[in-house]
Parts: structure tokens; C-alpha cells; sequence
């Protein structure tokens, strides 16, 4: 069955895989105890602590369970597995999908046989740490087992996953559209009326060339000449400016006179 060997090492994890290669083929081969513990393979430094641990102990009788208990006392330390048992406690999909968060909580399941060993407590687990809309749709599906439950969740992020897909389909059309009618609205109105503006002469304006009068209310300069006498144009007593001599002579009228006649264009 070419079983794995183990050299040793301060990864906890890889003497815990070891552990479960060696478990799969013995429950395979249907070894009892006695055999399991004989046909364990430990070489290198791991093979000097099995030799040092044969000296001290009776390992003749030792049954696997009791070979484990050595073994993890050396390579898998306690407060390793208390992290562990931690980390799976409160461990949650977040930015995992659901295949990557299925790992590792089978992972840490190794760690917390109290859950992993009850299907009923082992699904619960898994499904609070789902994201809320996997986990809604997984409730609606009505999954018992933990088997059901992974399924619905991985069906579940397949669907979240296309109905976003059509969404921002739909989100990046309207866009397109809106941003092209922008673009015209754009181009032809608020294009025009900047040239215009900038091609339209400025003009002085009324309130800095021509204060506002305090008597008349009205902009103009020099003195305010309303409710006197005088003429507006030429400044003269008794006489208004629409009788003004200065009017009269300098603001001629100029007229065209139009005849009407019987011909007629050939």
C-alpha cells in the first residue's frame, strides 16, 4: 500500500495527515492494534524518538490509541490543539467560497470530535458560518444532513454567483446608454452655448460704470436733476428735454418714401 513516512518536524499538521494515511490503510487492511503500531513507518529524527520512547516503554503490548497518545504528546503539542479547536469554533465563510470554507472546517473538525462525530451538530456548525444569503437559500432548501447542507450551499453560490453576473450585465448596459446620451446632450447644447459665451463680447456693467442715484434710485452720474425744472440734456431752466432746442437740431429723423406704381416685373 506504500504507507507515507515520517521524518519528524515541528508542523503538527503534517504528523496529523500522517497519522490519517496510516489510519485509511489500516482500516482498509483490517490490522488490529498490535499490527498498526508494528507496521508504522518512522525514519530520520522520528525514528530516534520511537527508539528512545521503546527503551523507557513497553511497547510490545501497546495498542494504537496508546501509540497516538506518545506520538501527539511529542508532535502535536497541546496548546496547538487548543488553538485549533478555537479557530474552528468561530470560523466563518467571510471572502472563502463555499468549497475553499468546506475544507477548512473538515479540517478543524479533526480537532473537535464532540461536533464532527454528530451529523446533527456537525451541519448546524457548518451552517452558521455560512454567508447570510447561502445560508438563507440552504433554510429554504430544508437540508438535514451535513452532506445536504454542503450540496445546497455549493447549488446556492452558484446561483448568487449568476444572478450577480446579470446584474452588473445590466448595470454596465444602462451605463452605456446613459453615458452616450450624456455625451450628445454634451456635445450639442452645453458645447454651443460655451463657444457663444466665449465669443460674445463682454459688456460693462451698469452698477460699476454708473452708481446707483440715493434720490432717484436710478444709475447715472452727475447731479440728479428729478423734481426740478431744468432740462436733462442741456441743463436749462423751464423747458423739458423733449423741447429741447439742442434735441431738436442734432437728432434728425431720417425717412424713406415708398411710391406704389401699375408695373409689374417681367
Amino acid at each position: 500500500m506504500n504507507p507515507p513516512e515520517f521524518i519528524g518536524g515541528a508542523n503538527p499538521i503534517v504528523a496529523l495527515e500522517w497519522v490519517k494515511s496510516l489510519e485509511a490503510i489500516f482500516e482498509y487492511l483490517k490490522f488490529t492494534d498490535r499490527d498498526r503500531v508494528s507496521c508504522t513507518v518512522l525514519v530520520k529524527a522520528a525514528c530516534i524518538w520511537w527508539e528512545a520512547t521503546k527503551v523507557t516503554d513497553n511497547v510490545r503490548e501497546l495498542k494504537w490509541e496508546e501509540f497516538k497518545e506518545l506520538f501527539y504528546a511529542k508532535y502535536f503539542s497541546r496548546e496547538f490543539k487548543v488553538k485549533k479547536v478555537k479557530e474552528f469554533l468561530e470560523l466563518k465563510q467571510d471572502a472563502m467560497s463555499v468549497a475553499e470554507y468546506t475544507l477548512k472546517f473538515e479540517e478543524g473538525c479533526v480537532f473537535v470530535p464532540f461536533i464532527a462525530e454528530n451529523d446533527k451538530d456537525k451541519g448546524e456548525h457548518f451552517l452558521r458560518g455560512l454567508k447570510p444569503e447561502i445560508k438563507r437559500d440552504v433554510h429554504m432548501a430544508k437540508a438535514i444532513t451535513y452532506q445536504d447542507i454542503v450540496e445546497r450551499a455549493l447549488l446556492a453560490e452558484h446561483d448568487e454567483q449568476e444572478i450577480e453576473k446579470e446584474q452588473e450585465m445590466k448595470r454596465q448596459a444602462f451605463q452605456a446608454r446613459w453615458q452616450g446620451t450624456s455625451t450628445n446632450v454634451r456635445g450639442g447644447y452645453k458645447g454651443k452655448g460655451k463657444m457663444e459665451q466665449h465669443n460674445k463680447p463682454s459688456l460693462p456693467s451698469l452698477d460699476t460704470e454708473r452708481p446707483l442715484c440715493p434720490k432717484c434710485g436710478k444709475p447715472h452720474k452727475g447731479e440728479c436733476l428729478v423734481g426740478s425744472d431744468r432740462c436733462y440734456r442741456c441743463k436749462e431752466m423751464r423747458h423739458t428735454t423733449q423741447k429741447c432746442s439742442l434735441s431738436s437740431d442734432k437728432e434728425k429723423i431720417q425717412g424713406s418714401i415708398f411710391t406704389i406704381t401699375k408695373e409689374v416685373a417681367n
